[in-house]
């Protein structure tokens, strides 16, 4: 039998062209702006349009699953439409990250009471990047929608010339997810 992959490959080919041409370069400063959130007030390559809802600023999004929508969220149609297409507009966390050329988001498991009850899928924009889980690697092609198992320990690293946009997205586990 063999070894069972810590990836699924829902979808190639996808034509994101509408999805960036609704993102705008000022929206990505918007992280460090917003009321109630956790995390970096600064990041590079972040822009959230559902994400982690604190209730006090010691609280940990890890361990919490409220969320909330940010202004962003209702900015970017297309990528609501794309969601809606596969039955997943009632996502749970959402954002778009971007990443340097040569830049790796390092080794690292998405830990939290929060992970245990979500399923983390990612739609690929821009760029290639190679998308390590454990052992196994992929390089993935702009308009690439794939699961991974985020409870792993996984790293990305940007192997283009171009900002590595991506969406990333989570899902409540359920049978109907893709």
């Amino acid at each position: 039998m063999g070894k069972m992959s810590h990836f699924r490959f829902i979808e190639k080919n996808i034509d994101v062209s509408d999805i960036l041409a609704d993102i705008k370069d000022e929206d990505w400063a918007i992280a460090g702006s917003l009321q109630g959130a956790a995390g970096d007030t600064k990041p590079y390559g972040f822009l959230p349009l559902t994400m982690a809802a604190v209730k006090h600023p010691d609280d940990d999004p890890k361990k919490t699953v409220l969320q909330q929508n940010t202004p962003m969220y209702y900015r970017y149609p297309a990528i609501r439409k794309w969601l809606k297409t596969y039955k997943l507009h009632r996502h749970s966390r959402a954002a778009f990250f971007k990443l340097r050329p040569g830049e790796s988001l390092g080794r690292h498991v998405d830990e939290g009471d929060y992970y245990l009850t979500r399923d983390r899928y990612h739609l690929s924009l821009q760029g290639t990047y190679l998308y390590t889980v454990e052992d196994e690697v992929h390089q993935i092609d702009p308009g690439t929608f794939f699961w991974f198992d985020n409870k792993k320990i996984h790293e990305s690293y940007n192997n283009s010339n171009v900002d590595r946009l991506t969406f990333v997205f989570d899902v409540p586990k359920g049978k109907n997810n893709p």
